[in-house]
């Protein structure tokens, strides 16, 4: 058996084709959104955003419908946005603490449902064309150990935004 059907074996029997198959979250003339698992995991998640339309708004509207494999008591996010080669932004935050929680999916239980929807907003910002990756891990704890969670989320901007914010 060659060398490359050895390793595709490997990647196929691991999950790795799997983790990589993007969805698309919405595609509008502006902008396409895509996103997918950055892991093997098999989470149960899916994510819905309206409007798609990024010229005219700086409101939007996500939907989450996901069953975590771990408890929310705890739950450490580290987004890292790239635009290109260059990472842009890292933005780390603390969503669920055990106490006294801002969002609702906040203290689901492993296996349980969460359906939430959660309001987006955008200041005004001139974002060139071209492609964007948001690179989103969800932690139980302050640990690398503690990864449960990873997901890349894709935009392809086809034209460069104009906002009304009225």
């Amino acid at each position: 058996m060659e060398i490359c059907s050895v390793i595709f074996l490997i990647l196929l029997d691991s999950g790795f084709t799997a983790a990589q198959e993007k969805q698309v979250l919405c595609n509008s003339p502006d902008a396409e959104f895509l996103y997918s698992s950055c892991d093997s995991s098999t989470e149960t998640l899916v994510f819905g955003m309206e409007p798609c339309y990024l010229n005219g708004f700086s409101k939007w509207k996500g939907t989450l419908f996901w069953i975590p494999k771990r408890d929310l008591t705890f739950l450490r996010t580290v987004t890292a946005l790239w635009y290109g080669r260059k990472k842009v932004l890292e933005w780390k935050h603390v969503l669920c603490t055990g106490e006294d929680d801002d969002y609702t999916f906040c203290g689901a239980l492993k296996g349980e449902t969460v359906n939430t929807t959660v309001g987006i907003r955008s200041k005004k910002a001139s974002y060139p064309m071209g492609e964007y990756l948001a690179i989103v891990k969800g932690y139980s704890g302050y640990s690398e150990a503690d990864l449960f969670l990873c997901m890349n989320f894709t935009l392809i901007l086809k034209k460069e935004p104009s906002y009304s914010f009225e």
